[in-house]
C-alpha cells in the first residue's frame, strides 16, 4: 500500500456542513485502519475543540492542532511538539491591536483567551442562527465550541496579564479595510518572525516563524516513520494549501475554493457528498 498516512481538516472536510461526521465516512476511516493506514487530524482549532472530533473519528495517531503548532496525543496528553509565539512577540503585536478596532482571541494549549465578555454566550446564539444544523449537529458545534475551555479577559489590557506564557497562536479580526492595514503592520514590522494564515474572510491567524499544517505534518510523519511520498492530506481551505503541497497526494475538497484546488493534485466531491469516501475508496 502506497498511502500510509491520512491527515484531515476538520471543519468542512472531515466535517460535513451539519457539523457531523457522516456514517459513511465513519466507516470509510474504519476500513482504513483496519488496512494499516494511520489516521490523524491537522486543524486550526485549539487541541481542548478538536479533542472530540478525534476521538469521534478514532485517530491512531497524535492530532495536529492551533495550525500546525501542536502536536498531541488525544488518548494519553502526551505533547509531541509545540512552537508557540514567543511572549515578547505576542505582547507587542497585542498592544498593536489596541489602536485598531479589532476583535482578538488568543489560543495557548489547553484553552482560549477572548479579548472581552460574554464568549459562550456569543457561540451560543450563533449556533441557535445556523438554522442548517440538524439537532444533533447543533449540540456538536455547542460542544465543540461553546463548552470548550475558554477565558473571557474582559479586554486587551487584562489579556496581556492572563497571557503569562507564550500563545500557540493569535486570531485577529475586523474589518476588510482595517485587516489589511493591520497585516501590512505585522509584514513590516515582524517580518522573519511570525507567520500568518487564514481559514475565515477578514481573519488572520498569527503563528511562530515557519509554523503551518504543512510543517506539522512533517514533524508528525518523521516522528511515526513515514514518508511524504506516503501521506495523503485533505482540506478546503487557505490554511490547508501548504499540507496538500507538502503530501504525496494533496485533495481539495469539492467545497473548496478555486485557489485551494488549484494546488492540489486532486479534487473530490464536497463534504457534504461524502468527498473524503471517494478518496479513501480509490486510493486506501
Amino acid at each position: 500500500m502506497k498511502y500510509k498516512l491520512l491527515a484531515l481538516d476538520i471543519d468542512g472536510t472531515l466535517l460535513n456542513s451539519k457539523h457531523k461526521i457522516t456514517k459513511n465516512v465513519n466507516k470509510a476511516l474504519n476500513k482504513a485502519k483496519e488496512k494499516g493506514t494511520v489516521v490523524t487530524l491537522a486543524t486550526g482549532r485549539f487541541y481542548g475543540s478538536a479533542l472530540r472530533v478525534a476521538k469521534n473519528a478514532g485517530v491512531n495517531a497524535p492530532i495536529i492542532a492551533n495550525d500546525g503548532a501542536q502536536i498531541q496525543n488525544v488518548y494519553t496528553g502526551d505533547l509531541i511538539y509545540f512552537k508557540p509565539v514567543e511572549l515578547e512577540i505576542a505582547q507587542e503585536i497585542i498592544r498593536i491591536i489596541g489602536r485598531y478596532p479589532l476583535e482578538l482571541q488568543v489560543f495557548t494549549k489547553d484553552l482560549r483567551i477572548y479579548a472581552g465578555k460574554g464568549f459562550r454566550l456569543k457561540k451560543f446564539k450563533n449556533a441557535l442562527m445556523r438554522r442548517y444544523l440538524s439537532a444533533a449537529g447543533c449540540y456538536n458545534y455547542i460542544r465543540d465550541f461553546v463548552f470548550a475551555p475558554v477565558i473571557n479577559a474582559g479586554n486587551l489590557e487584562n489579556v496581556l496579564k492572563i497571557m503569562e506564557e507564550p500563545p500557540a497562536k493569535l486570531v485577529v479580526n475586523g474589518t476588510a479595510e482595517t485587516m489589511q492595514e493591520f497585516k501590512n503592520i505585522l509584514v513590516k514590522e515582524f517580518s522573519g518572525e511570525i507567520s500568518m494564515t487564514t481559514a475565515i474572510e477578514n481573519y488572520i491567524d498569527i503563528l511562530a516563524y515557519g509554523v503551518s499544517k504543512a510543517h506539522g505534518l512533517e514533524i508528525l510523519s518523521e516522528h511515526l516513520g513515514i514518508s511524504r511520498e506516503n501521506i495523503i492530506a485533505a482540506g478546503d481551505n487557505y490554511n490547508d494549501i501548504e499540507m496538500l503541497e507538502y503530501a504525496g497526494l494533496g485533495v481539495a475538497m469539492g467545497n473548496a475554493p478555486d485557489i485551494v484546488k488549484d494546488k492540489a493534485d486532486m479534487i473530490t466531491d464536497s463534504n457534504d457528498n461524502d468527498g473524503l469516501v471517494k478518496v479513501i475508496d480509490k486510493y486506501i
